[in-house]
C-alpha cells in the first residue's frame, strides 16, 4: 500500500544521512576489522538457498537484502583498507630496483626485497580476500533485487475480487468495524490493568507537560509566526509580502505537525494502547502530513485573498473549487494511509480490500477529476493580469489531462478488481503532482528571498544565486519522485553505495570523499590566489613606478601560477597518483590538437603577451583593420575599446602573430601632420614664418625636437605646406590638428593670403550639337 512509501522515504533521507557524516567525518585509519567469515559464508549459503527457493515473501527479502548490504560494506571497508601503508611499501620496493638480469645480487637487498614482498603479500591478502565476498554479495543483492522487483510487478498486476460484488460489503463493514471497536478497546484494557494504569499516573507530570505544549503551539505559534513576519509582511515590496506569506503557512505547518507529534508522543509516553495501537501513533505525524500539507499548498495556489499574486491564475470562482478540492485529496490519501496500516495489522480478507480500495479510489478519482476538470477549462478562461509569477499555461492544460484521464482508468481498474495497480497509480499521480506544486510556491519563495537580499528587486528575483538554489533543490527531490514512482529504498540505497563507492579511472579511485576535499582544497587555493592578486594590485604594485601594464602582467601572471599550484596541491592532497593520470593527460593532448588548437593557440599567445609586453592595457594600437584603446587581456583574448565606444574581442593569437600598430607603446610621444594648401602668387618664405610660430606655441608640442614646416611641393591647385610637430601625449592628436586648423585659417585670412580651391574649366568637342538640340521641335 502507499502508506509504505513514507516509511521508505524516512529509511532513504536516513541512510543518506548516514553515509554523509559518514563520508564527511570519518578520518582514514590503519585499523583493519576482520569479517567474520565462516559466518558469512553461512549468510551467503542461506541466502542462496532462499533465492532457489522463491517461497520467501518480500518482506522476508527486504531483510535479507538489509544484511547483506551491512556485510558488503564491512567488505568495501576491509577491501579499501591501508592505502597509504601499500603506497610506501610498494614506493621503497620500486626503490630497490628491477631484479639483476643475472639473478644474483647482494645479500641485503635480496633479504630486504623479500621483506618488503612479505609485507606487501600481508596487507594485500584480508584485501583479495575481502574483494572476492563484496563480489559475492553484491551479486547476492542483485539477485534479490531482481526477485523483489518481480514480486512487485506480480502485485500489481494482481487480480483479486471486483467490489461491484455486494456480497463483499457485509464482510468488508463487519472486519472494519471489529478493527476499530478493538482498537477502541485496548484502550480501555489498559486502562482497567492496574500495572498500567499506575504507570500513567507516574509519568502524568511529563503528559501533561506535553499537552500544555501542544496546546500553546496550537492556540499561540500563528501569533508568535505573524509577530515574527510582521516587518516582511507590512512591506510595501510585493516579493516582500509574498515570502511573507510563504514563511508564515510554512510555519503554521510545522507548528501543526510538531502539535501531532507532541500529542502522538503524550499518549504513548501514558502506555494506554496495544501492540496495534502503538504502531498508528508512532505514524501518526505520517498519517496526517497529507492532510496538513495540502491545506498549506492550497493556499499557496489558490490565496483566500483575492487581491494576492495567484499561481495557477484560475478564472472565476474556479481558484475555491480547486482550494476545496485540493483539501479534499489530502484528507483521502490520509485515510489511506490509515486504512493502509489497518489493513496490515487486521488481516483482512481480500473482498474487504478490494472493497476499501473502491471506496477510496472512488473519491479521490472524483476529486481529482473534478479538480483536473477546472485545470482543463483553463484554456477557456481569461489569464489574471496580476503580474505574479504563474505557472506556465501550457503546463497547468496538460497537467489538468493528465489527472483527469488517470483517476477515471484508476476507477476502472478498481472496479475490475486491481486494487493494488489502481490505489498505487492514483496515490503516485497525485503526490507526484502535489510534490511538482511545493517545489514551484518553494521556488518563488527562493527567488522572492534574493529579491529581498538584493538592492535590486528586479535583478535579485532574477538571478544566478536564486537559479542554483533552485536547481539543488530539483536534484534533492528527484528522490522523493523516484519513491513515489515505486521505486524501492533497496535500489535508491544501492545507487547511494556505488556513489559513496566512486569510479575507477585506470589506477585512480575517485569517491565523493576524494572528489569532495579536493574541490574544497582548491577553492581555497584559488581564494587565496585571489586575495594575493588583489593585495598586490591594490597595495604594493600602486606605490611602485612600474606602469600599468607592467602590473595587469605581474597580476595575470601570479593569478596563472597560483591556479596551476592550487591545482596540483588538490590533487595531491586528495591522495590522486599524478603518475596514473599520464594516460589520461596523452589523451587530453591528443583532442587538444585537433580541437582545441585554436583555444590552447590563444592561452599561449596570452602569456606571450604578458611576458613580452609587446600590448600593454591603456595602449593605443591598431590591428585587423580595428583601432582602439586596449581595456582588458584575458586568458583568450583582448579587449579593444574602439573610439566608437564599441568593443572589439580580438584572438590573443592574431595580436601575436599579425601586424600590430601600437601608436603608444612604450612611450605617449606621437607626431602628427597638419596639410595646408595656398594659393599661387604668395610668398613661400613669408608662409613659413607665419605658420611655424603656432606650433611652436602650442602648450602640448614638444620644444626638443622642434617642430617644423616643410613646403612639401607644387600642387594641382595650390602650394602644399605641412607642420609637423611632436606631442607629449599622442592620445591629444586630434584635439591639436583641430586647434591648428583653426589658427592656420585665422592668420592666412588675416594676412590676405588665399586658400585656393579645386576649379576646372570645361571644353565641348562639338558645340553645334547643342543648337541642333535646341531647335528640334518638342
Amino acid at each position: 500500500m502507499i502508506f509504505k512509501l513514507f516509511l521508505n522515504l524516512s529509511k532513504f533521507f536516513l541512510i543518506v544521512w548516514l553515509g554523509l557524516w559518514a563520508t564527511l567525518a570519518s578520518a582514514q585509519t590503519s585499523a583493519q576489522v576482520t569479517p567474520d567469515y565462516s559466518r558469512w559464508a553461512a549468510t551467503a549459503n542461506m541466502a542462496q538457498d532462499t533465492l532457489e527457493a522463491g517461497t520467501a515473501n518480500e518482506a522476508f527479502l527486504t531483510k535479507l537484502r538489509e544484511q547483506l548490504a551491512l556485510r558488503r560494506s564491512e567488505f568495501l571497508e576491509v577491501q579499501n583498507s591501508s592505502p597509504a601503508r601499500l603506497a610506501i611499501l610498494e614506493e621503497q620496493l620500486a626503490a630497490l630496483g628491477p631484479v639483476p638480469e643475472s639473478g644474483t645480487e647482494l645479500a641485503e637487498i635480496a633479504e630486504r626485497r623479500a621483506s618488503l614482498a612479505q609485507d606487501i603479500e600481508a596487507i594485500n591478502a584480508p584485501r583479495i580476500r575481502a574483494r572476492e565476498a563484496y563480489k559475492q554479495a553484491d551479486g547476492l543483492i542483485r539477485e534479490i533485487d531482481a526477485a523483489l522487483s518481480a514480486k512487485q510487478t506480480e502485485n500489481l498486476l494482481k487480480l483479486g475480487p471486483s467490489p461491484i460484488d455486494l456480497r463483499l460489503w457485509p464482510e468488508a463493514v463487519l472486519q472494519i468495524t471489529e478493527k476499530l471497536q478493538s482498537l477502541v478497546g485496548s484502550v480501555s484494557t489498559a486502562w482497567n490493568t492496574p500495572v498500567v494504569r499506575d504507570k500513567a499516573r507516574d509519568q502524568l507530570p511529563l503528559i501533561v507537560t506535553l499537552l500544555l505544549a501542544a496546546g500553546l503551539l496550537l492556540t499561540q505559534g500563528r501569533r508568535w509566526l505573524a509577530r515574527a513576519l510582521r516587518r516582511l509582511s507590512r512591506s510595501e515590496d510585493a516579493f516582500g509580502v509574498d515570502l511573507a506569506r510563504y514563511l508564515l503557512g510554512l510555519g503554521q505547518l510545522v507548528n501543526v505537525m510538531l502539535c501531532v507529534f507532541l500529542l502522538s508522543r503524550a499518549w504513548s509516553v501514558s502506555r494506554l494502547y496495544d501492540l496495534d495501537l502503538s504502531v498508528l501513533l508512532q505514524a501518526a505525524t505520517w498519517i496526517f502530513a497529507p492532510l496538513f500539507i495540502s491545506r498549506w499548498l492550497a493556499t499557496q495556489l489558490c490565496p483566500i485573498d483575492e487581491t494576492s499574486r495567484s499561481a495557477l491564475a484560475l478564472p472565476g470562482g474556479s481558484g475555491l473549487q480547486a482550494r476545496l478540492l485540493i483539501r479534499w485529496l489530502g484528507v483521502v490519501i490520509s485515510a489511506m494511509i490509515l486504512m493502509g496500516y489497518l489493513s496490515d495489522m487486521g488481516d483482512f480478507s481480500s473482498g474487504t480490500e478490494a472493497v476499501i480500495v473502491f471506496v477510496l479510489v472512488s473519491i479521490a478519482g472524483v476529486g481529482t477529476l473534478r479538480l483536473g476538470g477546472l485545470l482543463w477549462r483553463q484554456s477557456h478562461g481569461p489569464q489574471a493580469a496580476t503580474g505574479a509569477e504563474q505557472v506556465p499555461h501550457r503546463i497547468v492544460v496538460r497537467l489538468g489531462q493528465g489527472l483527469a484521464v488517470v483517476a477515471a482508468i484508476c476507477i476502472a481498474l478498481a472496479v475490475i478488481g486491481y486494487s493494488y495497480l489502481a490505489i498505487e497509480l492514483l496515490m503516485s499521480i497525485l503526490l507526484s503532482t502535489g510534490l511538482l506544486g511545493i517545489l514551484f510556491v518553494t521556488f518563488e519563495a527562493v527567488r522572492n528571498a534574493f529579491a529581498m537580499l538584493s538592492s535590486d528587486r528586479s535583478a535579485g528575483h532574477d538571478s544566478l544565486a536564486a537559479v542554483v538554489v533552485n536547481a539543488g533543490l530539483i536534484v534533492a527531490s528527484l528522490p522523493v519522485f523516484a519513491l513515489i514512482g515505486g521505486v524501492r529504498t533497496s535500489e535508491l540505497t544501492e545507487l547511494w553505495a556505488s556513489f559513496k563507492s566512486g569510479v575507477t579511472l585506470g589506477e585512480v579511485q575517485l569517491s565523493p570523499g576524494v572528489v569532495l576535499q579536493l574541490i574544497v582544497v582548491f577553492v581555497i587555493g584559488l581564494l587565496l590566489t585571489r586575495l594575493i592578486q588583489r593585495t598586490l594590485k591594490t597595495r604594493i604594485l600602486a606605490k611602485t613606478k612600474i606602469d600599468a601594464g607592467g602590473q595587469n602582467a605581474i597580476v595575470s601572471g601570479i593569478g596563472y601560477f597560483g591556479i596551476f599550484l592550487a591545482a596540483v596541491v588538490a590533487i595531491t592532497s586528495a591522495g590522486l597518483d599524478l603518475s596514473s593520470l599520464a594516460i589520461v593527460a596523452g589523451a587530453l593532448s591528443v583532442g587538444i590538437g585537433f580541437g582545441l588548437q585554436n583555444i590552447v593557440s590563444n592561452f599561449v599567445s596570452g602569456i606571450i603577451l604578458l611576458i613580452e609586453r609587446p600590448i600593454s592595457v591603456g595602449d593605443w594600437i591598431e590591428v585587423g583593420g580595428n583601432m582602439g584603446i586596449v581595456r582588458k587581456i584575458s586568458d583568450r583574448s583582448t579587449s579593444i575599446q574602439t573610439f566608437d565606444r564599441t568593443d572589439v574581442i580580438v584572438p590573443n593569437a592574431d595580436l601575436v602573430s599579425g601586424t600590430v600598430t601600437n601608436y603608444t607603446h612604450g612611450s605617449s610621444v606621437g607626431r602628427i601632420i597638419v596639410p595646408i594648401g595656398v594659393a599661387y602668387g604668395n610668398d613661400t618664405r613669408k608662409i613659413e614664418e607665419l605658420l611655424l610660430p603656432l606650433a611652436e606655441q602650442h602648450p602640448l608640442v614638444l620644444k626638443d625636437p622642434a617642430p617644423s614646416v616643410v613646403f612639401q611641393g607644387f600642387g594641382a591647385d595650390s602650394l602644399n605646406f605641412e607642420i609637423r610637430a611632436l606631442l607629449a601625449d599622442i592620445n591629444y592628436g586630434l584635439t591639436v590638428r583641430s586647434e591648428l586648423n583653426h589658427q592656420v585659417y585665422e592668420v592666412l585670412t588675416a594676412n590676405g593670403i588665399e586658400i585656393p580651391f579645386g576649379q576646372r574649366d570645361i571644353w565641348i568637342r562639338n558645340p553645334e550639337a547643342l543648337g541642333a538640340v535646341r531647335a528640334e521641335p518638342s
